[in-house]
This record gives C-alpha cells, sequence and structure tokens, in this order.
C-alpha cells in the first residue's frame, strides 16, 4: 500500500530532524577532531581537509533548519485542510 500525503510529509520532516540532529553532532565531533590535530601539529594538508569538513558541516545545519521550517509550514497548511480519518497526533507533535 502507498504512503498517504500526511505519511510522506510525517515522514520528510522527522528524517529532516534527524538529519539535523546528526549534523550537529558532527559538526560538534569535527569541531573536537580539529582542536586535537591542531594541539598536535598535525600534517597541515590533514588539517585543512578536516577544517574543510568541518565548514561543510556547518553549512548544512542552517540549510537544514530552513527546510525544517518550509516542511512545518506546509504540514500546518496540510492539516488544516486535512479531512482524512488518519492520526494526526505524530504530525501535530512534529510541529510543536
Amino acid at each position: 500500500m502507498a504512503p498517504t500525503p500526511l505519511q510522506i510529509k510525517v515522514n520528510s520532516l522527522k528524517r529532516l530532524i534527524k538529519e539535523e540532529t546528526l549534523y550537529k553532532q558532527e559538526v560538534t565531533d569535527q569541531e573536537k577532531y580539529v582542536e586535537q590535530m591542531k594541539s598536535k601539529d598535525a600534517d597541515e594538508y590533514e588539517l585543512k581537509k578536516q577544517v574543510q569538513v568541518l565548514e561543510e558541516s556547518q553549512r548544512m545545519v542552517p540549510e537544514l533548519t530552513r527546510k525544517i521550517k518550509e516542511h512545518k509550514e506546509a504540514l500546518v497548511s496540510f492539516l488544516d485542510t486535512y479531512t482524512g480519518d488518519e492520526d494526526v497526533s505524530v504530525a501535530k507533535s512534529l510541529i510543536q
């Protein structure tokens, strides 16, 4: 059975929230790793590459935050006009 539009919206919002959490954790871990490398006078090339990885992860967090906001707004709009009989409690908990 194909997922309903409500399920699709809820699952994509859940995925984005999970991704944002993982990227935030990656930023924290990568910052620690870069600091360790600096304190141990690591190879300049390796350090530069790890800083690039850190910067890429840092750029992803605001992008995901923006996407989460957009998905929440779309879900709110969808719920305002939704007339189906599916349980919307999970959807409502995600938008709060």
